[in-house]
């Protein structure tokens, strides 16, 4: 009954992040005077200076003092300043309140205004033949500050020529790292002294992408891999060792990557809170990566550990990782050659997210800043409980690269990869497991899964 209540709510907190990414509180339209538009000072754009929440403690801490928030902007460089950040306008009724500066420009010119019909509703107008009472769109409170028709928009202006070609690249490397991580699982079971061939794992780890569409995180994967390997080897304690070893190093891998990156990412974090405070996580995700990778190499030192863990669960658990580490204590060049495919894996996902960035003509970021961001973007999905970490890539990226990107180009960098890593990557899968043309195979339970584990412990009692 809890696994259950875990799914659905894990499946709710994925709809309600569907259904509140493109809301908006406290937007609307704001009365601005149209005369004063040109007048210096009437518009205002995020200082890129301004540093961000871990930013600002740091300074007060120390005394410093903090440039403005807001510095003024042109009315001519309106357009261009809101492509990568904020813009306020000054409203007739001395309000500085942020507006929605692509509904005012084309071209990169401000162009358009709104005035009020006699019936109540807005229509737009040049601002030339505004009156002087006019208004602008205001920008309220949005997790993706953009609306759908702004994706809509960036959907239909995709030329099919520059897409395309990086989209197939997009797909062509997951696919590398899909065979890295088929083959670290190679690697991980001949260190249990289990022989499976390359082909038949690619094959079983296909068909559990596929169960895995719907299902949360990785279950649908690792569940199909342990049904499948303990069914053929009747060997689950070496099987279900392999997985927790694979997701030891697979974590290790993550952490590596972020911080080889994470030197790259100052022009995604000046100013950005939410970048600024995984930039402030540097120490303690290279102290966890160290960590880790001694637990792996070295088990017994942290054995004696347990003691001190208050928590029953997460003694259990660490006790499994440091019982599962200990099986490979005399196979530690495969160990270290699954991290180094691991790693392998997780840079390929980044690069895909490069190509998806590529592929809808992302500008005004640079390539290490998307790379940093995909990375993040993974370890979110790690953590927020979400169905296939749906809407948790696409809120990443936003808050990482929305400002400098566009909040829809932003999204859609994360959105792709969805339909790539579920689609092209994931239903080859169901075909694979239609032509093995065995009907035993069929979607597991988790009652499956602890049948076979069941037989496979009986028979190795028996024998």
């Amino acid at each position: 009954m809890r696994r259950a209540l875990s799914l659905l709510f894990k499946f709710g907190v994925t709809i309600a992040i569907l259904v509140a990414i493109f809301l908006e509180f406290g937007g609307g339209f704001v009365r601005v005077d149209a005369s004063s538009l040109r007048t210096p000072g009437a518009f205002e754009a995020a200082n890129p200076d301004f540093p961000g929440l871990v930013g600002r403690l740091k300074a007060r801490l120390h005394g410093a003092a903090l440039p403005p928030p807001r510095v003024p902007v042109a009315a001519d460089a309106v357009c261009a300043a809101g492509a990568e950040r904020a813009v306020f306008v000054h409203t007739a009724d001395g309000d500085v309140r942020r507006f929605k500066p692509q509904r005012h420009c084309r071209d990169g010119v401000l162009t358009t205004l709104y005035a009020r019909t006699p019936s109540g509703e807005f229509s737009p107008v040049a601002i030339a033949d505004a009156p002087a009472e006019s208004y602008v769109r205001a920008q309220g409170f949005q997790l993706v500050p953009a609306d759908l028709s702004d994706v809509w928009t960036e959907i239909r202006s995709l030329t099919l020529a520059v897409f395309l070609p990086w989209f197939l690249a997009a797909m062509a490397v997951k696919l590398i790292g899909i065979f890295a991580n088929v083959w670290r699982w190679q690697v991980l079971l001949r260190g249990q002294g289990i022989e499976m061939s390359f082909g038949y794992l690619t094959s079983t780890y296909f068909i559990g992408r596929y169960f895995g569409i719907v299902t949360p995180s990785t279950v649908g994967l690792d569940a199909w891999r342990l049904y499948e390997t303990i069914r053929l080897t009747r060997r689950p304690i070496e099987c279900t060792t392999v997985l927790a070893v694979e997701r030891v190093i697979g974590l290790v891998a993550l952490f590596a990557v972020i911080l080889m990156f994470m030197p790259f990412a100052g022009r995604v974090m000046q100013g950005q809170s939410f970048g600024e405070l995984v930039g402030a996580l540097k120490l303690p995700l290279a102290a966890t990566a160290v960590f880790g990778v001694l637990v792996l190499l070295r088990p017994s030192w942290f054995r004696a550990l347990l003691r001190v863990v208050p928590s029953g669960r997460l003694r259990t658990f660490t006790a499994s990782v440091i019982d599962s580490a200990t099986a490979y204590s005399e196979r530690r060049g495969a160990l270290l050659g699954a991290l180094a495919l691991a790693i392998v894996g997780q840079l390929t996902t980044t690069l895909m997210y490069f190509c998806n960035a590529m592929a809808i003509a992302t500008e005004h970021v640079h390539t290490t800043e998307v790379l940093f961001a995909s990375a993040i973007m993974t370890l979110g999905t790690f953590i927020a409980p979400s169905a296939s970490g749906e809407g948790v890539r696409e809120l990443v990226f936003v808050w990482l690269l929305g400002t400098k990107a566009g909040a829809a180009k932003a999204f859609l960098i994360g959105n792709l990869g969805f339909w790539i890593e579920k689609i092209p990557l994931s239903i080859p899968g169901g075909i694979i497991l239609l032509l093995r043309q065995d009907p035993s195979l069929h979607a597991i339970t988790r009652e499956d899964l602890e049948r076979v584990r069941r037989e496979a412990a009986l028979e190795a009692t028996g024998s």
